[in-house]
């Protein structure tokens, strides 16, 4: 049992998921789109390739995400992180000194073993680790998914100042130091240390044995892939992610081609990023204290209103922007944490590693092809504006989807067998 006053340990996987998860989003996602420029002018072949190369690390998550989730349910986090850090590290190590396209393939996927990392064993080991305050616990440490968004000017300075090569150095040994951080504060279950999720004091028995109370509740693996609410999550957050993996390459360029300055462009991403860190938070406290399914139709309604005015943005009508960084943004920051925690409601912790890991398969398809399908449309739909636009309808129809089809939560089902998860204790106190 902890001392009094001191800090529930699952706080401590909070923090330093949430740096991983603050540095990654800078480097792997927001600052992306700041090196497309740099690359293409002075390696047009390998800036010709970047989509390819999105793609590709995108199919590696697809495929990764699973197979590590697996591992996380079977041996914990250890594993799973310094392993998939140390690839990540390497990663950007090599997009530092590549000179043709596939030096590319090459890191930009082993970067991309950094979210698969967060996905597949800093959450779940959150999830493991928290109950009644399962969402904000999620909510916190996923809020640096945006928080990355600090960095994206600091970033563009350092681009412009040391090369873009020298930028990627910097951000391998970065990544480098989070290896051992992971490593050693991550932990599989807290029952396996004695302690109860949120910190919550053992039971006594009658006999006075001093016991915990089941540790994992939920459908197993085989349960859930049965499950139909398993599938429609699938689907509702695969019509989700579809924008953002358009961003993450064609934000910057887009914007810059539409009339906005590269600092413009740059400034853009990052309120984009800090402003989810509103819709984490919010969502996270909407999936403790109501119907998360209210939450999810927010969501998707200020992610699809969003996206269609970025894609009508200009500087001429800059209102535009505004309401992208308004709505997109908190909205988007919603689903990333709604999806994480309506899996944990649904179907349990029991599986929650591979789930997950599922899950992120099944968006990593959205997001792979999201940059080539919105570069389709700029070549033969009229502009790549159509694109987002389209994406913009993906949402809407999620929207429609869950106002229609999901269930009510607290109540997982298989097969006609339901499971209904174990209450908290309402004299518990967190930590």
């Amino acid at each position: 049992m902890r001392a009094p006053f001191s800090v529930f340990y699952g706080w401590w996987i909070v923090a330093s998921s949430l740096t991983l998860a603050t540095l990654y989003s800078a480097f792997f996602f927001y600052d992306f789109t700041l090196f497309v420029t740099p690359i293409r002018e002075e390696l047009p072949g390998v800036g010709n390739a970047i989509n390819t190369a999105f793609f590709i690390a995108s199919m590696n998550s697809a495929i990764m995400s699973p197979v590590l989730g697996a591992i996380f349910d079977r041996r914990g986090p250890k594993a799973v992180a310094g392993g998939g850090l140390a690839l990540g590290a390497i990663g950007f190590a090599t997009m530092g000194v590549m000179t043709e396209p596939w030096h590319l393939y090459i890191g930009f996927t082993l970067a991309g073993f950094g979210p698969i990392v967060f996905f597949s064993a800093a959450l779940p080991s959150v999830v493991n680790w928290f109950f009644r305050m399962r969402g904000r616990a999620i909510g916190i440490c996923m809020s640096g998914l945006g928080l990355g968004g600090f960095l994206t000017i600091p970033s563009l300075f350092v681009i412009e100042e040391i090369g873009w090569r020298n930028t990627f150095l910097l951000m391998a040994a970065i990544i480098a130091v989070l290896v051992p951080l992971m490593t050693i504060v991550l932990r599989h279950t807290p029952e396996q240390y004695g302690m109860r999720p949120d910190g919550d004091p053992p039971t006594v028995s009658a006999s006075g044995v001093t016991q915990l109370e089941e540790p994992v509740y939920g459908l197993t693996f085989t349960e859930a892939v049965r499950a139909p609410v398993f599938w429609f999550l699938g689907t509702l957050f695969f019509l989700a992610f579809w924008c953002i993996g358009a961003l993450t390459v064609h934000q910057s360029p887009f914007m810059e081609a539409a009339g906005y300055s590269r600092t413009d462009a740059a400034f853009a991403v990052g309120a984009m990023a800090v402003i989810t860190v509103v819709g984490r938070i919010f969502a996270g406290w909407m999936a403790d204290a109501t119907d998360p399914r209210r939450a999810a139709v927010l969501a998707f309604v200020l992610q699809a209103v969003g996206i269609s005015a970025f894609a009508l943005s200009n500087p001429d009508q800059n209102w535009y922007l505004v309401v992208f960084l308004l709505a997109f943004s908190p909205g988007f920051g919603m689903i990333t944490v709604l999806q994480a925690a309506l899996l944990a409601t649904y179907l349990g912790r029991r599986a929650f590693g591979v789930l997950q890991g599922i899950l992120w398969t099944v968006t990593a398809l959205a997001v792979s092809v999201a940059p080539t399908v919105a570069t389709f449309a700029d070549n033969s739909l009229g502009g790549m504006q159509n694109g987002f636009l389209m994406f913009g309808a993906f949402s809407a129809i999620g929207l429609i989807l869950v106002y229609l089809v999901l269930p009510r939560p607290g109540i997982v089902r298989a097969r006609g067998r339901s499971i209904v998860p174990p209450q908290p204790t309402s004299s518990a106190t967190g930590g």
